[in-house]
């Protein structure tokens, strides 16, 4: 008689984070040419293994196809002899002109892909004749990078949940309550459409809805919560993967933009998925 087993593993992902602000004085005094870069300070992001970035500025577009803009980039510092064999960022960077943000993009790159660990970001961040939005009244420019790596912390077997075919796993399963008016008592409201979902679920995987239906707020008076950072595809991809535990978009943009959504809402599991499917590609 045949026997298969069940055999569970998981792995850990930590990841080392870090904010960078760059200011740059004088700017008007810049006469760049396309191509030509201006390069920040070195910065480092983590403790025992430090990894090193610059941001890079091309005030008059890093290529000729990117000329009137403004091109900014990310670019880790890396040994050629001692390249890492994955190196997953995260990372916000935004203009600043004294407290308001004037152009914010976020980014998601595995360095490790590319073979001249080159830099990776924005070859038209911001239109060169816009420039006067970004200069404060000091002749300075303002960048701030929030920067986050993403890495294989370890790996393990579960051992006491290995079992033969003959035995049975008990586990709750959500499935039929993904999107489903049923026993629902709580709506997500995403660019004019309700979305039904169950306060125990979202607040079982998530610390944010934890609070949100625990504590005497509006969201958990009115059962309604309004989503306005992010697209309706998104938040049911989220909540595909709170009920189901899977995830059915494979396009880079839209794992970087539930990756996301997962920070927010620290959906730790999710971040991890969408990291290694990031990875992966």
């Amino acid at each position: 008689m045949s026997s298969k087993q069940i055999i569970e593993a998981s792995t850990k992902i930590y990841s080392g984070e870090c904010i960078y602000t760059w200011t740059i004085e004088n700017y008007r005094l810049i006469k760049f040419k396309v191509g030509e870069v201006l390069e920040s300070p070195k910065f480092g992001v983590g403790s025992d293994d430090k990894k090193y970035f610059q941001l890079l500025l091309y005030p008059e577009g890093a290529r000729t196809e990117d000329a009137g803009y403004i091109s900014l980039f990310l670019k880790p510092v890396i040994d050629p002899k001692n390249k890492p064999l994955g190196l997953v960022c995260r990372w916000t960077v935004s203009a600043i002109n004294g407290e308001e943000v004037i152009k914010k993009s976020t980014l998601c790159h595995d360095f490790a892909g590319n073979q001249n660990f080159l830099g990776y970001g924005c070859p038209k961040f911001l239109k060169v004749e816009n420039i006067d939005q970004l200069i404060s009244s000091q002749n300075t420019i303002t960048f701030h990078c929030e920067l986050e790596i993403l890495g294989v912390f370890e790996s393990s077997l579960n051992s006491d949940i290995m079992c033969s075919e003959d035995e049975t796993i008990d586990t709750i399963k959500f499935d039929f309550s993904f999107d489903n008016e049923k026993l629902s008592d709580v709506k997500l409201i995403v660019e004019e459409e309700e979305i039904p979902a169950h306060k125990i679920i979202l607040a079982a995987v998530s610390p944010v809805f934890r609070v949100m239906f625990t504590n005497d707020t509006l969201e958990n008076k009115e059962n309604l919560v309004k989503i306005t950072d992010t697209n309706k595809n998104i938040v049911k991809e989220m909540l595909r993967f709170i009920y189901t535990g899977k995830i059915d978009v494979i396009e880079t943009d839209m794992i970087i933009e539930l990756l996301v959504a997962a920070d927010k809402y620290k959906i730790d599991s999710l971040k991890n998925k969408c990291a290694k499917m990031l990875c992966d590609d």
